[in-house]
């Protein structure tokens, strides 16, 4: 479910912790459990609200504008911040207690973060730079919290000025109208209390082919718009990026083939040798003990043959 809200909201015990430069997530397990992440890492507060209907009052600030609320049939609900952050919320019976998880848009940049975790080494980002101005079809691979969404903002710096850009995510995360002039942001839309009126990624994916795109981008891939995606690659449009959880890049693949097999009932083999022959290369990203975000593998796929550059 999603949507976007103001956080001009009372937020009691959190808005101290929301406010704090250092603090890029805020994890509410119950009304007197709660988390944040600071500097990459997890960290207990002495932050809690007075109960659990102290909590939900909160939740239910933040899902007004958007016109939702959480029920026993609905128990989670995703939205997007005014101030460029996003929130998950779940209610029993999907979770023991009521949960509210805050993550923050932390700015970072790449360059300095990736110098520092790689020892000085520039060439993972300016190889991946020069992918996006090339044209090249990319996954950003890797589990969550591992900054995919960060690197793919940051690459989307590298397309054209004069091409014409098209965002397809469930909840708006990118906003790459603050970085080039012509963006067209699509976001699906859950279907309502009567199970109607849904949009889902799929339909969004065939939807901008027919409006003229340079770029495709897909905020995350996990089901089967994977098919939809490949069947864009493979009528010619170039460039495309988006991200996927894998656990290595050689992984990549095989992901894709059991999401395209949701859509299809064709044979993997056929599938695997698609995605080979239509996806440029593959970063897999990961985050190490500090907390610090970096790529371990970037991997070329052409014509049909799959080369690792990095490392």
């Amino acid at each position: 479910m999603q949507g976007e809200t103001q956080l001009s909201y009372w937020l009691g015990p959190l808005e101290p912790l929301f406010a704090d430069p250092e603090v890029s997530e805020i994890m509410v397990l119950d009304h007197d459990r709660i988390f944040v992440e600071r500097a990459g890492e997890l960290l207990p507060t002495g932050a809690r609200f007075a109960d659990r209907r102290a909590l939900q009052e909160v939740v239910e600030r933040l899902l007004m504008p958007l016109g939702r609320e959480l029920t026993q049939a609905q128990p989670f609900a995703d939205g997007r911040l005014g101030e460029g952050a996003r929130f998950t919320a779940t209610i029993p019976p999907l979770t023991p207690a009521p949960t509210l998880t805050l993550r923050k848009e932390v700015p970072m940049d790449l360059g300095e973060a990736w110098q520092d975790a790689l020892a000085g080494d520039e060439r993972p980002l300016r190889m991946l730079r020069t992918w996006v101005r090339e044209g090249r079809n990319i996954v950003i691979a890797g589990a969550a919290g591992t900054g995919k969404t960060s690197l793919l903002r940051h690459l989307a710096r590298e397309i054209p000025r004069g091409e014409r850009v098209l965002t397809i995510e469930e909840t708006r995360e990118l906003d790459l109208l603050r970085i080039h002039p012509h963006v067209v942001a699509l976001e699906t839309r859950p279907a309502n209390r009567a199970g109607l009126y849904a949009i889902t990624l799929d339909e969004l994916v065939r939807l901008a082919l027919h409006m003229r795109p340079d770029r495709i981008i897909i905020g995350e891939i996990r089901g089967k718009e994977a098919y939809d995606w490949l069947s864009a690659l493979d009528t010619g449009h170039r460039g495309s990026m988006t991200t996927l959880h894998a656990t290595s890049a050689r992984d990549v693949p095989e992901r894709l083939v059991a999401a395209m097999a949701l859509a299809h009932a064709l044979p993997a083999p056929l599938l695997r040798r698609r995605i080979l022959a239509l996806l440029g290369g593959v970063v897999h990203l990961s985050r190490d003990a500090s907390g610090r975000r970096h790529p371990t593998e970037i991997v070329k796929f052409e014509h049909g043959q799959t080369e690792v550059l990095w490392p």
